[in-house]
């Protein structure tokens, strides 16, 4: 299923600052695990932002593994971890095979919710979840598409927008996508110009909005979609 996704995170100071920065980057642990520090010389500014902050990189690497006292090379994702003492160590996640465990982070799933994250890779909504500190909170689960790992996100991390691609959004719909459901939104404008319409969703594994179930909406029907909105809109006031 082809998707975009648009970012929300909820963290306008990170506009400002990054947990770490640029020169803080390990480069000799980088290297140890096989990758060149010129790396970050080619990232786009939103991926060395989420790098600095501790966030899974968005590609796959190719990174030294030892298994069974073998060298291999295998694709993973990376992140930087900072830890107590202020030493930041570089954290591998490579390729898992697809499962989801009956408890996670002391939540114990249905076998819908199972189900929901094998097919969808998506929770669809919002759980409490205790973290490593031992603090309960709301989050967001999400199965990572390229390695196949859980993924908790803090629904405080997230902040939905009042308007998509030139479409505001309804307090409904606004509610919904914060409880982490699928909402259809159409009259969206893409960068051609072209109205069009999608399922969008909050997405843990890529912290934003993700798009599917993407449909070109001609201006006509569009219009009378317009015209049928505002005439419930009138018999309701």
């Amino acid at each position: 299923m082809f998707t975009k996704s648009i970012n929300i995170l909820n963290n306008k100071v990170m506009e400002q600052y990054t947990r770490m920065n640029k020169e803080d980057i390990p480069f000799d642990k980088l290297e140890k695990v096989g990758i060149n520090r010129d790396f970050v010389n080619h990232m786009e500014s939103n991926e060395l932002r989420d790098f600095l902050n501790g966030f899974r990189s968005e590609k796959l690497y190719t990174v030294n593994a030892k298994i069974d006292n073998q060298e291999y090379k295998i694709p993973a994702k990376i992140r930087l971890q900072k830890q107590d003492d202020g030493a930041i160590n570089v954290k591998i996640h490579p390729i898992q095979r697809l499962f989801v465990p009956d408890e996670y982070m002391g939540y114990k799933f249905t076998k819908q919710e199972k189900s929901a994250l094998l097919g969808d890779k998506n929770l669809g909504k919002t759980i409490e979840l205790t973290g490593r500190d031992g603090k309960k909170d709301n989050y967001y689960l999400a199965i990572d598409s390229k390695t196949n790992e859980l993924i908790p996100l803090r629904t405080k991390h997230i902040q939905v927008p009042d308007k998509i691609k030139g479409v505001a959004l309804s307090e409904e719909q606004k509610q919904k996508l914060a409880a982490g459901k699928k909402i259809t939104l159409d009259g969206m404008t893409g960068r051609n110009g072209k109205k069009f319409g999608a399922t969008l969703q909050i997405d843990a594994a890529n912290r934003n909005i993700n798009f599917s179930g993407f449909k070109q909406e001609k201006e006509k029907d569009l219009e009378q979609k317009q015209e049928k909105s505002k005439g419930a809109r009138q018999k309701v006031s």
